[in-house]
């Protein structure tokens, strides 16, 4: 019974996907708002910097709100390519749409349909065939599929920091994140609405402890220590910024909020970042954004990375709630030179692996010409949708 639900659930979803990918069609004005918006855009391409196009056959690349598509533009970007779009109304109808408009601030321009390109060029694609492949030097399809095996010939995508993380070009200041005075010992900030982040999938699919399950055991077993501190609103935010704090300090955002171009800085006031799941897989963008200024993790998901994260050396694992326990007493009582040995490691790990202009390097050196990109290598059948 419940497999068929299961079942039922993908296909309601695979379905409901389809047709918001193209409900565009049945919106004549969408359509001659994104005609007037093509007319203002760019068509002019460089010849004297590396190209990227982008090549899509509808909307099914931006994920949530637009998210896996900004993050794949502005990683190219990072990487110094220049972006060309080639236009589709299907996959440029929404550019102005939530976080796929965020593309909006940076320089790139729109392929018209009879234009030509210069000889060489990196093109990233979704379709079976593009009418712009004979010229590339290099072909990257992506591959919505779930079930990664790490001995895949595909080039798992990583998991990126939240976009608006990137608008701010907050990524480009780590070294200044990275040399602040670290007050507090352990920090968890980010929504934490129990109805949203304890879905099944988190537990059935995974098996994994759900973002409102690790918070409910933190509250229960650290406020009777002392060891606990919730803040409520921006002025407790204030108040406790520079305040030593050697216990765990929960930050939920709907109540306490804090501008994306403030955010690294507020993760980078603590040595840990307790890394809880996302609503329907676990991966979450603040894990990243936690490796990218040196908050050691403490996660049960390290498996998720590719290669994995390692326990005692760039990150703390638990894989139960006793372990969970455990692994908050050992930052507590963790020595200074262990935790910036570990603080470096997760540096290094973030710049190796995750940094948008080494992954694009990787990517490219993956493959001579034909690249398979798994969008979303951490992906569990059932676990939430590409």
């Amino acid at each position: 019974m419940a497999s068929t639900l299961l079942q039922l659930a993908k296909y309601g979803h695979q379905l409901d996907g389809t047709l918001n990918r193209y409900k565009a069609v049945f919106y004549p004005q969408r359509y001659m708002d994104y005609r007037r918006w093509l007319k203002q855009q760019n068509t002019t391409i460089p010849h004297n910097q590396p190209l990227v196009v982008f090549d899509f056959r509808d909307s099914r690349i931006d994920g949530p709100q637009g998210r896996r598509f900004y993050c794949l533009f502005i990683f190219f970007i990072r990487a110094g390519f220049y972006p060309v779009l080639r236009e589709n109304y299907f996959f440029l109808g929404n550019i102005q749409d939530k976080y796929k408009k965020l593309c909006l601030q940076e320089k790139f321009s729109v392929l018209r349909q009879a234009q030509s390109l210069p000889n060489e060029y990196v093109l990233v694609t979704d379709k079976w065939y593009s009418s712009v492949s004979s010229a590339a030097s290099q072909i990257i399809s992506l591959n919505y599929q779930s079930d990664y095996s790490p001995d895949s010939t595909c080039f798992p995508m990583p998991f990126p920091m939240f976009p608006p993380v990137y608008a701010h070009q907050q990524d480009t200041h780590l070294q200044q994140y990275r040399q602040q005075v670290r007050p507090w010992n352990i920090f968890f900030g980010g929504d934490a609405n129990p109805e949203k982040y304890n879905k099944n999938s988190i537990r059935d699919i995974y098996a994994k402890l759900s973002r409102a399950q690790i918070l409910d055991v933190m509250r229960s077993n650290l406020d009777c220590q002392g060891s606990y501190r919730e803040l409520h609103s921006n002025a407790e935010l204030d108040k406790v910024h520079n305040e030593t704090i050697n216990g765990l300090v929960v930050m939920n955002t709907r109540r306490c909020k804090v501008e994306p171009i403030n955010w690294l800085a507020t993760l980078a006031n603590s040595n840990f970042f307790l890394a809880c799941p996302g609503v329907r897989y676990p991966m979450s963008h603040n894990l990243i954004e936690a490796l990218a200024v040196g908050s050691i993790p403490i996660t049960q998901y390290p498996e998720m990375f590719f290669p994995a994260l390692e326990d005692g050396k760039n990150c703390l694992v638990f894989n139960s709630e006793k372990e969970l326990l455990e692994k908050i007493q050992q930052a507590m009582t963790m020595s200074a030179e262990q935790i910036i040995s570990m603080r470096n490691a997760a540096q290094v790990y973030y710049d190796t692996y995750l940094k948008p202009d080494a992954c694009i390097k990787q990517l490219l050196a993956h493959h001579p010409h034909n690249i398979s990109l798994r969008l979303l290598p951490f992906l569990k059948a059932g676990g939430g949708f590409a």
